[in-house]
């Protein structure tokens, strides 16, 4: 029954760790496209590497994530 009920707490953290994970991901990502959206329905825009550096800033934030994720997963127990 304890065992049971462990298993089913991974799970639940891993999945609400992976949620959160996520949520940062979209969040970073956020800022990159409406910087990109707004450069080019202004035209003027930003000045081009404005962008290109949030782009890099959000790769580095997914990939980050992704481990998170990554590790939380592997921190789950498969039920059996």
């Amino acid at each position: 029954m304890i065992k049971r009920l462990r298993r089913k707490m991974r799970k639940h953290t891993t999945m609400a760790i992976s949620g959160a994970f996520a949520l940062v991901i979209a969040l970073s990502w956020n800022e990159t496209i409406k910087a990109i959206v707004n450069s080019l329905v202004l035209k003027m825009g930003l000045p081009e590497g404005a962008y290109w550096h949030q782009i890099v800033v959000s790769l580095i934030v997914t990939l980050i994530c992704i481990v998170g994720i990554m590790i939380a997963s592997k921190y789950s127990v498969k039920e059996e």
